[in-house]
């Protein structure tokens, strides 16, 4: 049995921006979709975790983008357990185009995720989940804890709807994705495009929720930003171009 498995996609036009190129949200989708398919494959998908009233939560995501697949195109996503941890377990991606370019890669961690207590569970409680690791390493840097923004912008802020709602009740992980997304122009979009999208997941929001953003150029081509909801920091994230 191979421990690193590859699952094809198209991009539709509801995947695409203006410029006929998937946007970061829907490529992440994607990406996040392949983590669920294969957990499903290996015995350890939502399905089994909700049935121990569990399920996996993104805890860092970064992508890092060589070219954007366009509208209709087809790619493959190649994915494999790096290593299960007792905190959390580290997911990499490879994409590949119909030419078999590589076209971006992607590390990701989890959390176990225990949906009563609403906190992470120990990984040693997830019997047979370590034969899954195959100790192959990323072709990017995995992602790191990012600090804070101090003196950013204020953008405008706006309320937690249904439709950023996920089934683990909380705001969905694509969602802060797009949000950063809409905080760049479509003048910035037709001049430069994103190299690598950064994330760091740190306090759930909740239907109702207000959102803030804050960013800042702390250099040229790097941003960072934060999502808050009242005293608390729910996300951190980084843009370079």
């Amino acid at each position: 049995m191979s421990l690193r498995k590859s699952y094809s996609f198209q991009i539709h036009p509801q995947d695409v921006d203006f410029q006929f190129r998937v946007t970061i949200a829907a490529f992440a989708n994607i990406l996040l979709t392949t983590a669920q398919l294969n957990a499903d494959d290996n015995g350890f998908g939502l399905r089994r975790l909700n049935e121990m009233e569990c399920s996996w939560v993104l805890s860092r995501f970064a992508i890092e983008m060589k070219r954007f697949p366009e509208q209709y195109e087809k790619i493959s996503v190649e994915t494999w357990v790096e290593e299960v941890g007792r905190a959390n377990t580290t997911r990499n991606f490879c994409i590949r185009d119909e030419q078999n370019e590589i076209i971006a890669n992607a590390s990701s961690l989890w959390v176990f995720f225990d949906m009563q207590t609403r906190r992470a569970k120990d990984l040693i409680t997830l019997d047979g989940i370590h034969e899954f690791a195959n100790g192959e390493p990323g072709l990017i840097e995995k992602p790191i804890r990012l600090g804070p923004v101090e003196n950013g912008v204020d953008y405008d802020g706006f309320k937690v709807k249904y439709s950023d709602i996920d089934i683990n009740g909380h705001v969905n992980s694509v969602r802060y994705i797009q949000w950063i997304s809409d905080c760049f122009s479509l003048d910035c979009y037709r001049k430069c495009a994103v190299s690598r999208f950064e994330i760091n997941y740190m306090n759930e929001m909740m239907f109702d929720d207000f959102v803030e953003i804050v960013g800042q150029e702390l250099i040229k081509g790097d941003y960072r930003f934060e999502i808050r909801k009242d005293d608390k920091v729910a996300c951190r994230v980084r843009v370079l171009f």
